[in-house]
This record gives C-alpha cells, sequence and structure tokens, in this order.
C-alpha cells in the first residue's frame, strides 16, 4: 500500500534569489505594481 506523501518534497528556499531577505522582494513587487498602476493611469489619461 501507498504511503501518503506531498508531491514536492524539496526543502523551501531559505533567501530570496536576488536579495538578502524576503523583505526586499516584497517591496519590488510592490513598487512594481505602484509603477505600473502609475504608467496604465497616465496613458489613459494621455489618450482619453
Amino acid at each position: 500500500m501507498q504511503e501518503n506523501h506531498p508531491v514536492d518534497e524539496e526543502p523551501a528556499l531559505e533567501k530570496p534569489p536576488f536579495f538578502k531577505s524576503w523583505k526586499g522582494m516584497y517591496w519590488l513587487v510592490l513598487g512594481n505594481l505602484a509603477f505600473m498602476i502609475v504608467l496604465f493611469y497616465a496613458i489613459t489619461k494621455y489618450y482619453e
């Protein structure tokens, strides 16, 4: 009989790929989101 194992058995990454901590990665994602919002707002206002 098969034992119940999770599909992904790899250990979790200890740190993000580009920063020393996850906080830096979160700020990058939030900054990118804010930039995209402002960019698309400006584009829609320009072509209004």
